[in-house]
C-alpha cells in the first residue's frame, strides 16, 4: 500500500490520511475508511467536509488544549466531536524557552531536541495526557465497532496525533517498521504542496516569537528520537507497549482488534 493510495486529498486538511491497509501480526489488516489521522480541521473546505461525510465520519477527537482550541476555533464540522487535551508538546517547549528572557543566548539544536524527548515521555508520564489518550482510545474503539469512522486530530498532526496513531497501530499489531513510517510520513506531507505553505507560516511565526538565529527544525519535524523515547518510557514503565496499553490505558485490545481489523 502507497502513501499516496492513503492520502484523503483534503485541500485545506493535508496531513489528512487514512490508516488503512497495514498489515498485522495475526495476518488481518487495517479497515480502510476507519481510522483517520488529520490535523486541525479549521481549513476544510466544504468539499473536504463532503469527502469525510462519504467516509462515514461519525466522531472527530480533538486532541487540542482548551486554550488552544478555543484560540484557533473547530473549523466547519459540525459533526459529533469530542474534546479529549493532551499536552501540546511544542507550546510547552515554546512557552519553556519564552520564559527565559530575551537576553537568554539560542538554544542549539541538540538541545532544543532533548527538550521535545523528554515532552514526548510525558505523553506516558503526565497523567492529564494518559487520560486523553486512554478515552481517545476507548472511544475509536466504540467508533469503529459500530462500523464507522473516527478521524482524530490535534493543531498540526504531527505529535499528539502522531503518538495516539502510533498508539492504535501497536495495539492492532502492526510492524513497528510500519508505525514508524506512517509516523514519519508527517514530514513529507508538510514539505510539499499546502502542506509546505503550512509549514512556511509556522517558522514565519516561530522567527517572530523567538527570532532568526533560534534553530526551529526540532519543533517542526517529527523525528524517530522522539517516538523512540515514548515506546522506551512505556516500555521501561510497564514492561511493553501493549502493557502500557491495557494497564496504563485502560485499552481493550481484543475489542479495539476486533472493531478495525479486516482478514
Amino acid at each position: 500500500m502507497t502513501e499516496a493510495g492513503r492520502d484523503l486529498g483534503l485541500q485545506g486538511v493535508p496531513n489528512a490520511r487514512d490508516l488503512g491497509g497495514y498489515r498485522c501480526a495475526d495476518g488481518r489488516m487495517v479497515r480502510f475508511g476507519t481510522l483517520l489521522r488529520s490535523e486541525a480541521l479549521i481549513h476544510a473546505t466544504e468539499p473536504d467536509l463532503d469527502v469525510l461525510r462519504g467516509l462515514g465520519v461519525a466522531m472527530v477527537i480533538d486532541l487540542r488544549g482548551e486554550a488552544e482550541a478555543a484560540r484557533l476555533g473547530s473549523g466547519p464540522w459540525t459533526g459529533p466531536r469530542t474534546h479529549l487535551p493532551a499536552t501540546d508538546v511544542t507550546q510547552t517547549v515554546l512557552v519553556e524557552m519564552m520564559g527565559a528572557g530575551p537576553d537568554t543566548e539560542p538554544l542549539d539544536e541538540d538541545a532544543l531536541t532533548k527538550i521535545m524527548v523528554e515532552m514526548y515521555r510525558q505523553f506516558v508520564v503526565d497523567e492529564s495526557s494518559r487520560s486523553a489518550f486512554s478515552g481517545a482510545l476507548n472511544l475509536i474503539a466504540d467508533t469503529a465497532g459500530r462500523g464507522e469512522s473516527v478521524l482524530f486530530h490535534c493543531t498540526a498532526g504531527k505529535d499528539r496525533t502522531g503518538w495516539l496513531a502510533a498508539l492504535v497501530l501497536s495495539g492492532l499489531g502492526v510492524d513497528r517498521a510500519d508505525v514508524y513510517a506512517d509516523y514519519l510520513l508527517t514530514n513529507e506531507r508538510s514539505s510539499t504542496g499546502r502542506g509546505a505553505e503550512g509549514r512556511a507560516k509556522l517558522i514565519a511565526m516561530l522567527r517572530l516569537m523567538l527570532g532568526e538565529s533560534q534553530p526551529l527544525m526540532p519543533l517542526i519535524e517529527v523525528r524517530p528520537i522522539y517516538l523512540d523515547a515514548a515506546f522506551a518510557e512505556a516500555e521501561e514503565r510497564y514492561g511493553s507497549v501493549e502493557e502500557f496499553l491495557m494497564s496504563g490505558l485502560g485499552c481493550d485490545l481484543e475489542r479495539l482488534r476486533e472493531a478495525v481489523l479486516v482478514p
